[in-house]
């Protein structure tokens, strides 16, 4: 009798410790419609840094859908050398920006940090393949644009 009752007590236990795990996704302070146009920005090396401009609508409401949804975990994680950064700087209609920066660890994994966050999240989500799927001219970009935080 005390086995199946401690059973069921470790297991209610287990439930309580996974519902502790502190998850969250990207919140905004605005919606898309509010968005002028977004730059987005991908590096390696800083010096080499290349920059997109969205303009197309629906482009930036599928960009801001995505990254809306993409899950984040409160997870201490050291910054890798060598590790792409991928960045977006939302220039919203009320003349003020709102950045994210995404730092890859590996593949896919990789740290997020945006404007008025005081804590770096972590991600699994591969936000470094929107630098490809959007159909935009790439230029270069001088390091003074971009995205920092400090």
């Amino acid at each position: 009798m005390k086995k199946p009752l401690l059973f069921v007590l470790a297991a209610m236990l287990s439930l309580l410790l996974i519902g502790c795990v502190t998850s969250t996704s990207m919140e905004f302070t605005f919606e898309a419609s509010d968005v002028k146009y977004i730059e987005m920005f991908h590096f390696i090396v800083p010096a080499e840094a290349e920059k997109k401009v969205i303009t197309n609508l629906e482009d930036i409401a599928d960009l801001y859908d995505t990254l809306e949804g993409i899950p984040l975990k409160a997870k201490q994680t050291e910054l890798v050398a060598g590790g792409s950064v991928t960045s977006f700087r939302f220039h919203l209609s009320d003349s003020t920006d709102f950045e994210v920066i995404y730092t890859s660890i590996a593949v896919k994994p990789g740290r997020i940090k945006t404007t008025g966050s005081e804590t770096d999240f972590f991600t699994s989500a591969d936000i470094q393949a929107s630098w490809n799927k959007y159909n935009c001219d790439t230029v270069g970009a001088d390091e003074s644009e971009l995205p920092v935080f400090s």
